[in-house]
């Protein structure tokens, strides 16, 4: 089962003075498993996509 959980992505802006990265807060889809593992930690803090790259590279089902 998919849950939706929001995360910070790095994105590049195209500013005045050249590019800038900033952080944007989108909504995401998570397995069951890293989901669980949120909930457990109590305090939820949204994970970033290389967060989620490198739990897809763990739990590689």
């Amino acid at each position: 089962m998919k849950h939706k959980v929001k995360a910070k992505v790095k994105v590049e802006k195209r500013g005045l003075f050249g590019k800038k990265y900033v952080y944007e807060t989108r909504t995401i889809w998570v397995d069951d498993r890293t989901y669980r593992k949120l909930k457990r930690q109590g305090k939820y803090e949204p994970i970033t996509i290389d967060d989620m790259m490198i739990m897809d590279a763990i739990f590689d089902d």
